[in-house]
């Protein structure tokens, strides 16, 4: 066989689909899918079925192979790249990229979700630094999950930027690694409600989990400094009770605490530190392939490596390899057999 399977598994997508990363500590040169969910049902043109990733620099990056079912009341297939579908395919990561180039953006609106200005190639998911934010110098510095990405700008869901005095004449951006070298990583705080459990905002998507503890520090300057390093009685940290994307909501009372707001920018940095949350205890299960951490151990050290070098990164989606809500996803990888070929001898 000129191929032998290294690795293999199966992932259940959750409610909200998500990116599966499959740890390929053993690299990998073939790699394939299975829907099974849709291989076993008739769905709509481009439900994607199975994928295919060549190594050796044979599929490009977030591209494949693309089988997928071609109307809904048949189970013809058809085949093609996801490229050509555009839509989101395989990325096999085997080092941790640098920073990309920096991108000089024009502008950053004052509103609920901002968005930020700036011609680019980046998708949506990407992390992103944004510095040297004219008229928001408030934000540089922090790193940011994008969404609604086009090549003319992208959203910024964890950033609510409507209370800001101005909005940014001029910034810069770099597309960062999407993966942190220590998970659960601390992260950006933007918002925190005043309510009978407040509900905390930061600028990433977060993988933070009902039950976990956490542990805030709020500078003088964003308010709220009732909650820099509180804890409960009987020495407790906030427990999350709620989660959501870009929110979780913690069992802490903070109608009556100050306000939470950003300093402003003429105020930094020298009023500016930034306010941020990190986890108060260690996971006791995780796992690698969602990025899913559950059952919590206070006891412990906060945190854990989350380098998993290479991986490959299986998009979600219903027209890509990692399917979406509910989809029952097989994935296999394989390594190329090495050795000499013999050829008969003739006679």
């Amino acid at each position: 066989m000129p191929f032998t399977i290294v690795s293999q598994g199966t992932q259940i997508q959750p409610a909200t689909a998500i990116n599966l990363i499959v740890p390929l500590p053993s690299g990998c040169d073939y790699f394939k899918t299975y829907n099974l969910t849709q291989l076993a049902t008739t769905q709509s043109t481009g439900r994607n079925v199975m994928g295919e990733w060549f190594g050796g620099g044979l599929t490009a990056v977030n591209d494949g192979i693309d089988y997928f079912k071609s109307n809904s009341s048949s189970n013809a297939m058809n085949v093609s790249t996801f490229a050509q579908q555009s839509v989101n395919g395989f990325t096999y990561v085997n080092s941790f990229p640098a920073p990309q180039a920096a991108l000089t953006g024009t502008t950053i609106t004052q509103a609920t979700n901002a968005v930020a200005s700036v011609t680019n190639t980046y998708s949506n998911g990407d992390q992103v630094v944004i510095y040297n934010a004219v008229g928001m110098q408030q934000i540089s510095g922090m790193t940011f999950t994008i969404s609604s990405v086009s090549g003319s700008g992208f959203t910024l869901l964890g950033l609510n930027s409507s209370g800001f005095a101005t909005a940014a004449t001029s910034f810069m951006v770099r597309r960062v690694a999407l993966y942190t070298p220590v998970e659960p990583s601390y992260l950006y705080v933007t918002g925190i409600s005043q309510a009978t459990q407040g509900v905390v905002t930061v600028s990433q998507q977060h993988n933070y989990q009902v039950g976990q503890a956490v542990e805030f520090t709020i500078p003088g300057s964003f308010g709220m400094v009732q909650l820099n390093n509180y804890y409960l009685p009987q020495n407790k940290p906030p427990i999350i009770t709620a989660v959501t994307a870009y929110t979780f909501t913690i069992n802490v009372n903070t109608s009556g605490f100050t306000a939470f707001a950003f300093p402003a920018s003429a105020s930094s940095p020298t009023a500016q530190l930034f306010a941020t949350v990190a986890p108060a205890g260690q996971q006791a299960t995780y796992n690698p392939i969602t990025g899913i951490q559950t059952g919590y151990n206070f006891q412990y050290v906060p945190f854990r490596t989350g380098i998993f070098v290479p991986y490959m990164m299986v998009s979600a989606g219903a027209q890509s390899p990692g399917g979406s809500a509910g989809d029952t996803i097989v994935w296999q990888a394989y390594k190329m057999e090495t050795g000499t070929i013999n050829s008969p001898v003739p006679s």
